[in-house]
């Protein structure tokens, strides 16, 4: 079983009860001389807070929200006979239960009424705790439900939120977990997959992920660029790994993908053709594309303007290594890199061989990082480039490893607001050296952009030795299901 926690939103989601409610808006609607709304304006005008639904089919003099709450629970009583457990609720929490998860409630509703409802459908006991609201205009559920995590000191890794909002969605990403959003609840599918949310049909279709133990690596790197692993060991070692689909992401470079291609194929393994290019920013600015044709014109002019002026960063770097008194040439990093594409990380190790530093990562902390005095500048491609190439060569496109960027929240939104505006998909919500801070941060930031979330290891073998794939630095977990909201959004563009 993939989690150990599970985190459910109750109305709309355990319970099937939108009639219920739609009902008791029209009994509102009526005793207001106004018409009724139908199950379509429903999805199109509900959102949280719930002050705001009302806002949205009601002049605001009209707004009582104390009566509207009072009348509305009075009529949600009356109207229960129209609400049932969702299809295999009870069926699915037993199976949980019994598999040793622990399942939480987390509503927006006034908890003394949900704990009644949950005891009327019969599912208390499958339930450890239940968490909702004393006064719905005070604390939010993402203030509760972040409180219950770090009083309980929860793995984020290890927990699921399961929900029918975007509301719900918004809770998972403040505290960095991943979501999963029912098709039938208080918001429909159209407006849920607008937001990039991954939305499913039905509770069969949780079960299914929750079972799925299936991971996927969306970030790797072989001797087509960095990387230690031709394209055949890789996919070879990504089986090895116990992964189920992984994407090859060279930079600046489709040369490995047909290789690996043809081997995945060979031994079963699903492989996702990408790449990562390198853009000239102010700063650390790498964009991933996945589902990329690596025969489309438009891509392969893009990498053919950037290999002059790789060779020209590379050889700036290795000069500014000699100059501050360090044996480095070009010409020993082509030698290392097996006379093809030479990247800093070729030039770190070769100052690990020789002695000058202990690790990759400590001659880009101390030499070539961003910043550093052996630094150079990127090459001529921009990130809109990066994207707009990405996208006509049929991917989809995300920013990576958000933490490197050096940027700040404000920052780093008005940049994926312009790379937005270009085509971005999303980014990377899944990196090895993100802290639950960063995950928190960007997951929320996704959520505001109606991003969807890609990542993976960065797995570049002995290159980064610390760095294992799939699992990352050791507790990296991408569910398959991220794999299938990409599909999604494919279908949909």
């Amino acid at each position: 079983m993939r989690y150990k926690h599970i985190f459910w939103d109750f109305n709309g989601t355990i319970i099937d009860d939108v009639h219920n409610a739609l009902s008791c808006v029209n009994d509102m609607l009526e005793r207001k001389g106004r018409k009724p709304i139908s199950l379509t304006e429903y999805y199109d005008y509900v959102e949280t807070p719930i002050i705001n639904f009302y806002y949205r089919i009601l002049p605001p003099d009209e707004v009582d929200f104390d009566e509207i709450s009072r009348e509305y629970h009075s009529d949600y009583a009356r109207h229960l006979e129209e609400t049932t457990l969702a299809e295999g609720a009870e069926e699915l929490l037993k199976e949980l239960k019994e598999n040793g998860a622990s399942q939480y409630i987390i509503t927006s509703n006034f908890i003394g009424e949900t704990v009644e409802l949950v005891k009327r459908f019969g599912v208390f006991d499958y339930f450890d705790e239940i968490l909702g609201a004393d006064n719905t205009l005070a604390e939010s559920k993402v203030e509760r439900a972040k409180a219950f995590f770090d009083l309980k000191k929860i793995n984020r890794n290890d927990a699921v939120f399961i929900g029918d909002t975007l509301h719900d969605l918004e809770t998972a990403n403040a505290l960095g977990i991943d979501c999963i959003l029912v098709a039938y609840g208080h918001q429909g599918r159209k407006l849920l997959e607008e937001h990039n949310a991954y939305t499913i049909a039905d509770l069969k279709a949780v079960r299914e992920i929750i079972f799925d133990e299936r991971a996927v690596d969306f970030h790797t790197h072989s001797t087509c660029s960095d990387g230690t692993f031709t394209p055949t060991e890789l996919v070879d070692h990504a089986k090895k790994c116990g992964l189920s689909a992984f994407a090859l992401t060279d930079h600046d470079s489709v040369d490995g993908i047909k290789e690996a291609q043809k081997r995945a194929e060979e031994i079963g393994m699903e492989l996702i053709p990408g790449i990562e290019f390198s853009a000239a920013e102010n700063t650390e600015t790498h964009i991933i594309g996945l589902f990329i044709d690596p025969e489309n014109e438009t891509l392969l002019n893009t990498i053919e303007k950037l290999k002059g002026s790789r060779k020209r960063r590379m050889e700036e770097v290795c000069s500014k290594l000699q100059g501050l008194g360090f044996d480095i040439t070009h010409d020993e990093a082509l030698a290392l890199a097996g006379g093809k594409f030479v990247g800093r990380a070729h030039i770190a190790k070769l100052m690990v061989e020789k002695g000058y530093c202990e690790t990759v990562r400590e001659c880009f902390d101390k030499y070539i990082g961003l910043g550093k005095p052996a630094y150079a500048e990127k090459n001529e491609l921009s990130a809109v480039e990066a994207v707009k190439s990405i996208r006509a060569a049929g991917g989809l496109a995300y920013l990576a490893h958000l933490n490197q960027t050096g940027y700040d929240i404000e920052q780093l939104e008005k940049l994926l607001l312009q790379l937005k505006e270009a085509g971005l998909n999303g980014i990377e919500g899944y990196y090895p050296e993100y802290t639950p801070e960063h995950i928190a941060q960007y997951r929320a930031l996704a959520e505001r952009l109606s991003f969807s979330l890609s990542g993976g290891s960065d797995f570049h073998g002995s290159m980064k030795p610390h760095i294992s794939m799939r699992t990352g630095s050791g507790d990296l977990s991408i569910p398959y299901y991220v794999l299938e909201n990409m599909k999604g959004i494919l279908r949909r563009q």
